[in-house]
């Protein structure tokens, strides 16, 4: 039986009986509430039971009241995030009341003792807790910000996650104007960005595929609390090993409270951008709106005989429209075939440096096509590089003219076309929240969220394969999302309290393109072949690719996998029962998820045709676009059919934890969850995998092999495949017993095409994985009192956590055979391709995931001080690390051995000799390990990586109209790969595997600073009328100086590939540093590096010469400002005007750096694309060394608000 099929036995046994225990059922395994504990003592320090401890609800009027134990101690073991009044009452006693008494998520908070005064109890002694509480309860890194940060920090795209970059060891993955709109937009002490958990109101909200976007949004206007938990957080949490990112919206209060607001921007309102400032004339900023329009009301619901008092009904409702049209934020520039090479002359053409090219390579002729000997090269009518017109493909020439005109010139390195087009982004988010305390021991809430997302892409989306990353491709994008809530508390009695709830989060993503000529009826290629027709998805064109070569800077549609269609639905159901004896606070509480996934299948349905230059292809004219125009193609995929799966998962788990009060000064955390998670799979059952273990060496497939039916070498019709049984039995090549020589590398009819491979549920488990999926994650923390008055503490904490992986590792397996054919075809003509796959069969590609499933693992600890500083400042110092292991990598198993290109018995005898290594070596496929199939990209879990940090700050909550914060994090993140997904090298050992891949993170910085604060300006005159102009100003502001990212530097070769220099087709060579060439940037933008202390790779290359990463970009260094002016109306209404500025010194800052270098040749080391010519002269702005991204110049933004 299936691990899958037992564990669903287990769940429903576990939630019946957590049904009958709980009477409700629940969400996340982390909800919202928080707790209050302290003690009550006498002027004497002698503990006083019997004390009557009250914590009234400010904004709800609802009170929960304590009795303190016969030690003194009191315990509020379920309570809400909000503002109270806490207040300790006994006879013969001063009643103390503390005011503002700030209660956060999932806080669990410890009081200082409250000393009681001797005296009457209608004497009131009252101070004000409006200060920076140390955390005395547990080791764990938290931070809450409070509502005045959300609402007064100018936030750049009002994006929620914004907010992480005022939390110490966050960090924002893109640059200064980059709008975080995700969990997966930061990174947090060097975690994947992906590793993070996101809740709303306890609620999961977390796109199981990536497992990084939004179910559904809400606006900044409807949220009360936002808090990320980034290390050594307890057992009550779990799914996933990053932070844990907690939001929690508002709920109605007594009164009706209400706001209505705008927010606008104006591309006229903005600096125009460093880029086309530096432009003579300077290009005009391009038009951008944005209009961000809501409103809020809150407050009790009652009628004549309910709720009269307005303390047990309340409501909630916000509405936010927005419609926003932004541009790029600089143009972008590519590269598109001329009006000659539309027709099929190249005599002008230029390479990707920008230099002329006219040598295209005639295969048919078989002689040298040089700038020496030009007997092999196309010319027509005594014009070199001219095709002549009964050569020309016809298709192929709609396929160039498919691509949008040349629009500019003196770009630089050949690029011929600009452009910088707006998205439209039409939303909705609406937002209703009710809380009923039926009881004062019994709440239920209720809450709706919806997001209505609309928006027209104006380059579309790649990764769904309706998009271009340099072309207009307007692709209409429908994200609907929702996310339900319904929780209940319970208080059972003075020491035991239930909290369950349930919840549903879903949302949709559907991508259609535009534009109407990559469709196949008004593209001209009607007589494209395809190798299967009938997989062909809305009647879009194949994906052309150019990119490589001397067409490396080409502009390409990707529509392979379009349209593409997904729906994600999560339910999550929790219970947790608290319960406080002596000194102990204990809980407990399970936790069940379970998503559901149909979505379009990740492969080239629609076909994917690359037409790179490469010099191995035999066929290859050598330059991308004369590729297409004469019909030869470098591969050309697709895959046999189109499908949705089903892909679902569950999570089952559970915990136990005690906070331990051991003493005065000392505070014992510690808990531990176990984990049931099992693999995510195809319901369908269409998936497949393939098991390396699997593979029958002796049944391997038989591919035909290169022969000449003649003399050696051949070209031409003599060049044939043959089958290599053949071969070995000495039987000499006729036309008869051998096939076309595009046939070679393709599988004889007979050979075994499913070697190895699975399909769901025949011979293997419907899950096509098994493995360690139970686990165990034991949490410990410690806060340790200097001085038992809570001004100085130590504290510290350790765990280990487990992720639950991203769906996509999976997704990824229903394009494997034998349930889809993923086919390849090397190296041809598409005048000779029939049509309907009825070709000999080619290889396959295959993405499997490892049959092992054993979920990413994170082991956190951090240790440190706080100390309460003078006027409500607190410090904080700590040092912060984690080790991760069992991280996803994507490795190409079936990668051919280093240098097996440069071996003599691996070379095609029908080639003739090269002076180029590699060159004459038979095609990849025939080289492999696992004979039959092409890529083998295999998911496993063999990452790891770590990160040590000295985080530092300062903060001040609100009060008085002041609020401050400040932290300083200095750190390091290594790891043998950054991200999910990235290529690693296989079957090396662990020291290779070091030396190769180990390296800083692609999101390593070294130093994070940053400073936040909130000033309200005192009040300059009584006078109303002078106090119309002088009175109510605030300013805030936010600056952070962080790091620049670590990048390496690469190359290009024309017709120079991996086979050429590793011999093997991954890994490729690096570059050769020559001396130092700096930190990475530089005040200079045409040369932020030093150019000259690079060198080409040579042949017999280990793929070592430099490291991943070796310089860094420039730093980051930005300030926002935010100035606002509120104006009193009667009856406490108030109207609010501001003036955000993002980047408000209009300070330019590089993001992005040219830092591949083309050569000329593998023998020839001269760059070809520098920035300046032999004579000083600017000729190529976006040249090697030199800024090509810019953060953009500085926005301003106007809101206005009334509030009631």
């Amino acid at each position: 039986m299936s691990f899958h099929r037992r564990l669903q036995g287990l769940v429903r046994v576990a939630l019946a009986g957590l049904l009958v225990l709980a009477g409700a059922t629940g969400t996340r395994a982390q909800t919202t509430s928080a707790s209050v504990t302290g003690s009550v003592s006498d002027q004497q320090g002698g503990m006083l039971p019997g004390v009557t401890v009250t914590l009234t609800s400010r904004t709800q009027g609802n009170a929960l009241t304590a009795v303190t134990d016969e030690n003194g101690r009191f315990t509020f073991a379920i309570v809400r995030p909000d503002t109270y009044t806490l207040s300790a009452a006994l006879q013969g006693f001063k009643t103390l009341e503390q005011t503002n008494f700030v209660v956060n998520a999932n806080d669990r908070i410890t009081v200082p003792t409250m000393g009681l005064e001797v005296g009457q109890m209608s004497e009131e002694v009252t101070v004000s807790s409006r200060v920076s509480e140390l955390q005395t309860t547990n080791g764990e890194r938290s931070f809450a910000l409070e509502n005045k940060a959300l609402t007064s920090i100018a936030n750049n795209g009002r994006q929620l996650f914004n907010f992480a970059r005022l939390v110490p060891g966050a960090l924002p993955q893109g640059t200064s104007g980059t709008e975080v709109g995700s969990v997966s937009g930061f990174t947090v002490n060097g975690m994947r960005p992906n590793s993070n958990n996101m809740t709303i109101d306890g609620v999961a909200n977390i796109d199981t595929g990536d497992n990084g976007g939004n179910m559904a949004t809400t606006n900044i206007d409807s949220v009360a609390e936002f808090k990320v938990l980034t290390n050594s957080y307890a057992a009550e949490y779990g799914r996933a090993t990053g932070a844990q990112v907690q939001v929690v919206t508002k709920s109605g209060s007594r009164e009706f409270h209400g706001s209505g607001y705008w927010y606008g921007r104006r591309s006229d309102w903005n600096a125009n951008s460093w880029t086309n400032k530096r432009v003579t004339p300077e290009i005009p900023k391009v038009k951008a709106n944005r209009n961000d329009g809501g409103y809020t009301i809150g407050g009790p619901v009652f009628f004549p005989g309910f709720n009269e008092e307005k303390k047990k009904l309340f409501f909630f409702f916000s509405q936010e429209y927005q419609r926003r049209t932004d541009p790029l934020a600089s143009a972008r520039e590519t590269r598109v075939p001329t009006a000659l090479e539309r027709q099929g002359d190249f005599s002008q053409s230029v390479d990707a440096s920008g230099n002329r090219f006219n040598l295209i390579r005639d295969y048919t002729t078989g002689l040298p096509c040089t700038a020496a000997d030009t007997r092999g090269c196309f010319q027509d009518g005594g014009v070199l590089g001219k095709i002549p017109a009964n050569r020309l493909y016809q298709p192929g020439l709609a396929i160039l003219n498919i691509y949008p005109d040349p629009n500019a010139s003196g770009l630089g390195a050949g690029m011929n076309f600009t452009s910088q087009d707006a998205t439209s982004s039409p939303r909705r988010e609406d937002l209703l929240r009710m809380d009923y305390q039926i009881t004062d021991k019994w709440r239920v809430t209720g809450r709706y969220m919806n997001t209505n997302f609309t928006p027209l892409q104006a380059y579309g989306t790649t990764w769904a394969g309706n998009g271009s990353d340099q072309l207009p491709l307007p692709v209409q994008h429908s994200l609907p999302g929702k996310n339900y809530m319904l929780s209940t508390t319970m208080v059972l009695n003075n020491s035991t309290s239930l909290e369950a709830s349930w919840g549903r989060a879903a949302n949709s993503l559907n991508y259609d393109m535009k534009l109407d000529k990559l469709y196949r009826a008004n593209s001209g290629t009607a007589g494209l072949p395809y190798l299967f027709p009938d997989a062909v998805q809305g009647d879009y064109v194949p994906w052309f690719q150019f990119r490589g070569g001397r067409t490396a800077n080409a502009g390409q549609y990707q529509t392979d996998r379009g349209p593409f269609t997904n729906e994600n639905i999560t339910h999550d159901v929790i219970a947790n029962i608290t319960k406080v004896w002596g000194s102990h606070n204990s809980k407990a509480g399970v936790y069940y998820q379970n998503s559901y996934k149909p979505q379009s299948i990740f492969a080239s349905f629609n076909g994917a045709i690359n037409f790179a230059d490469d010099a191995n292809n035999p066929f290859d004219t050598g330059y991308g676009y004369a590729n297409a125009a004469t019909g030869v193609f470098n591969t050309y995929t697709q895959a046999n059919k189109f499908a949705i799966p089903e892909w679902r998962y569950t999570n089952f788990e559970y915990y136990v934890q005690d906070n331990w009060r051991a003493g005065r000064k000392f505070t014992l955390d510690y808990g531990v969850r176990f984990y049931h998670l099992s693999p995510q799979w195809d319901h369908t059952e269409q998936a497949s995998n393939f098991l390396p273990d699997q593979f029958n060496a002796s049944q391997a497939a038989r591919l035909f092999r290169p022969v000449c039916l003649n003399a050696y070498p051949c070209s031409g019709a003599d060049r044939r495949g043959m089958d290599p049984r053949l071969i070995a039995q000495g039987v000499a090549p006729t036309a008869a017993n051998t096939v076309e020589g595009r046939f070679i590398g393709r599988l004889t009819p007979d050979s075994n095409r499913f070697n190895g491979a699975f399909q769901a549920g025949q011979g293997i488990n419907p899950e096509l994985q098994d493995g360690t999926a139970f686990q165990i994650s034991p949490r410990v923390g410690f806060v340790y009192d200097l001085t038992g008055e809570a001004v100085t503490i130590l504290r510290g904490g350790w765990g280990i956590f487990y992720d639950r992986p991203q769906g996509n590792m999976v997704f990824d397996m229903i394009a494997n055979a034998p349930g889809v054919l993923n086919s390849t075809v090397q190296w041809g003509t598409l005048q000779s391709l029939t049509s309907g796959g009825s070709d000999p069969n080619p290889v396959l590609a295959m993405n499997p995931t490892v049959y092992g499933f054993n979920p990413p693992k994170t082991t956190q600890w951090n240790i440190g001080m706080q100390r309460k500083l003078f006027k409500n400042f607190m410090f904080d110092l700590a040092y912060v690390g984690n080790t991760s292991d069992n991280l996803l990598r994507q490795q190409q198993i079936n990668a051919l051995p280093f240098g097996a290109t440069f071996q003599a018995a691996n070379q095609d005898p029908t080639r003739a000799p090269s002076a180029t290594p590699g060159a004459t070596a038979l095609p990849a496929d025939l080289l492999r390990p696992y004979p039959g199939y092409g890529n083998i990209r295999m998911w496993d879990y063999t990452g790891y990586g770590n990160y040590h940090s000295l985080q530092t700050g300062i903060n001040r909550r609100y009060d008085n109209g002041f609020m401050f914060s400040f932290f300083y994090v200095w750190s390091k993140a290594l790891a043998i790969n950054s991200t999910d997904g990235s290529a690693g090298v296989p079957n090396l050992s662990e020291a290779e595997t070091r030396r190769l891949d180990y390296s800083l993170t692609d999101y390593d910085r070294p130093h994070n600073f940053s400073t936040n604060f909130v000033y309200q300006t005192p009040e300059l005159s009584q006078s109303k009328l002078l106090g119309l102009f002088t009175n109510n100003w605030q300013i805030s502001g936010v600056y952070f100086w962080t790091s620049g990212r670590p990048y390496g530097v690469g190359f290009n070769i024309p017709g120079i590939g991996a086979t050429n220099l590793t011999g093997t087709d991954t890994p490729n060579a690096r570059i050769v540093l020559t001396c130092d060439p700096g930190n990475g940037w530089s005040d200079d933008p045409y040369r932020q590096f030093n150019t000259a202390c690079f060198a080409p790779p040579k042949p017999g290359s280990d793929g070592a010469e430099s490291a991943r990463f070796f310089v860094r970009a420039p730093p980051i260094n930005n300030l926002d400002l935010s100035l606002s002016k509120t104006f009193a109306l009667p009856r406490n209404m108030r109207f609010e005007l501001r003036v955000d500025m993002f980047n408000a010194l209009n300070h330019t800052q590089f993001t992005g750096v040219n830092a591949t270098a083309n050569f000329a040749s593998l023998t020839d080391p001269t760059i070809t694309n520098l920035p300046y010519d032999n004579n000083g002269n600017l000729v190529r702005p976006q040249g090697f060394g030199a800024i090509n991204g810019v953060a953009p110049a500085r926005n301003l933004q106007v809101m206005t608000r009334f509030t009631f």
